[in-house]
């Protein structure tokens, strides 16, 4: 028979928990164990509140110091024995059907080990009011789209959505980010590691919850940092870098707000070869003097941080980025 185990990650948020765990328990697909890791030591709820349900199918991992969210989310990525694994966030929670679909999906696609589904967006309210957006983060259908490297939202961004995400659990060690990998960006950063193609469901099986309070910074800078490593490890590890810019920049010129500024940092900071400047037209030009004059104060923050980045998060994404490139070429041929 087939099974799943679910790495349900909580933090501080008491109130939010038993939406997720029920979700979890009212699935349809009922061969799954799931670890509970709570990463606030000195908030004895969680471990209470699962020894109260009585079902041995919940494994309770209280952490002893906090680990933070990136080596937290990480442990979901050590491999097991099950079948499939799959993350459930304490603040997110899923359809009765999501594990019975998607471990479907999967199954009917052998080849492919990463899949996932369209989720609905919800907004939190005071009081514990929800709101549900009625937008969901993929047109919503029946329908599935399986996407091959490369695809320009991975450029600077990411397709999957770690909540409603299933993976397999042997493999699933590929998968570790570095430690010190931007919370805001991890997903971005560990997609570079996903064998491709990856399927997204357009179902909306999972409930996305846009909550009031955040863990993520609100420093907009190591933000702009992340997306120039994925950027500059991009056009780096591609065999074809002139066609790879040229196209990068017909896409991200459509974009709003304009992202072309990163292409300039790329190659300021990362780059070091004026390669991407003989690109870039007058708009492109303007785009980076406006963002210049606004930011340009910021610059030695950013370098500072890509250098501290440079070992771990960008030495990942070049590894893992050539790694998709030389994966393409095998399915091409």
């Amino acid at each position: 028979m087939l099974s799943c185990r679910v790495y349900l990650f909580t933090y501080k948020r008491n109130h939010l928990l038993p939406r997720a765990v029920e979700s979890l328990i009212n699935q349809t697909f009922q061969n799954w164990v799931c670890e509970v890791h709570n990463d606030c030591p000195d908030d004895p709820f969680p471990a209470a509140y699962i020894q109260s349900l009585n079902d041995p199918r919940f494994i309770m991992k209280s952490h002893a110091v906090n680990m933070g969210a990136v080596a937290s989310f990480n442990l979901a990525f050590a491999g097991c024995t099950e079948d499939y694994a799959s993350i459930l966030e304490d603040d997110n929670w899923w359809e009765s059907t999501f594990l019975e679909e998607m471990i479907a999906l999967m199954e009917n696609n052998p080849t492919v080990n990463i899949a996932w589904s369209n989720m609905n967006l919800w907004q939190e309210k005071p009081g514990n009011e929800w709101l549900n957006t009625g937008n969901p983060i993929w047109p919503a259908g029946a329908q599935t789209t399986t996407f091959s490297w490369p695809v320009q939202q991975q450029v600077i961004g990411a397709l999957h959505s770690t909540g409603a995400m299933l993976y397999r659990g042997k493999i699933a060690h590929h998968y570790i980010a570095p430690h010190e990998t931007l919370l805001n960006a991890i997903e971005l950063v560990r997609e570079r590691s996903f064998e491709h193609p990856i399927i997204l469901n357009h179902k909306p099986l999972a409930n996305f919850a846009i909550t009031i309070s955040t863990n993520r910074s609100a420093d907009p800078y190591p933000w702009i940092a992340s997306q120039v490593m994925l950027l500059a490890s991009y056009i780096e590890a591609s065999d074809n870098q002139t066609e790879i810019i040229q196209e990068a920049l017909a896409y991200h010129r459509r974009l709003k707000p304009s992202p072309i500024a990163n292409f300039f940092l790329a190659d300021l900071f990362l780059l070091k070869k004026g390669s991407l400047y003989k690109y870039f037209n007058l708009s492109d030009w303007m785009v980076i003097g406006k963002w210049l004059i606004r930011n340009g104060h910021k610059l030695n923050y950013i370098k500072t941080y890509l250098a501290s980045q440079q070992k771990t998060t960008y030495s990942f994404l070049l590894k893992h980025t050539r790694l998709r490139f030389q994966e393409s070429k095998q399915n091409v041929h």
